[in-house]
């Protein structure tokens, strides 16, 4: 980011943000690995179970229309990014004052990024769900607490987006509630699911 925006200093914007002690802080760094672990779980018991050695061509082809799915939404989400990233930027070049981005991606879902992130992480999961149900020798128990750990991590995060999503929203309305313009985007838009 410093190389297309030289005047970006994030370092120095976050520096009076972290007035917590590293300490009081590993709780929550603790928490977010687990979290981040559970979440990543279907991959990593895909992995331990490649190639899903006799699984059915069915098995296979929910794995293989998982990782579509991921890579869907992960095109999606940096695609999202980049069309917002680059419209904030050609503000600030041109020193105009910040707007709502309503275009490409966010034309149809006001909340374009969020939508490619939940995307990837149900990509991810259904990429490593079968490798949960043919784990050849593992018993019963073994297998269930395998699908509790990635069902927590999928809801986890379903659930971080859309607590974000709401949150933004709060904040939308109140900077850009009184504009006629945002009023017909919302109208236009729905928060996460595309609206065509």
């Amino acid at each position: 980011r410093q190389k297309s925006q030289p005047a970006y200093d994030g370092g120095a914007r976050l520096k009076p943000l972290d007035k917590t002690p590293r300490l009081q802080r590993t709780p929550i760094l603790l928490s977010t690995a687990l979290f981040y672990s559970l979440l990543a779980s279907p991959l990593l018991f895909h992995l331990q179970a490649a190639p899903l050695a006799g699984a059915s061509a069915a098995v296979a082809g929910v794995s293989a229309a998982g990782a579509a799915v991921a890579a869907a939404g992960l095109v999606y989400e940096a695609v999202a990014d980049q069309q917002k990233s680059r419209f904030k930027m050609a503000l600030r070049a041109g020193g105009a004052k910040d707007r709502l981005y309503m275009g490409g991606l966010y034309a149809q879902s006001r909340h374009a990024n969020y939508l490619g992130e939940l995307v990837f992480w149900t990509g991810s999961f259904l990429a490593g769900a079968p490798s949960i149900a043919a784990a050849a020798g593992l018993p019963l128990w073994a297998r269930a607490l395998r699908l509790v750990a990635a069902s927590l991590g999928l809801a986890g995060i379903f659930f971080i987006m859309t607590s974000a999503t709401k949150r933004l929203e709060g904040k939308q309305r109140e900077k850009y509630g009184a504009e006629a313009e945002y009023a017909e985007y919302r109208a236009s838009t729905n928060a996460l699911l595309p609206k065509f």
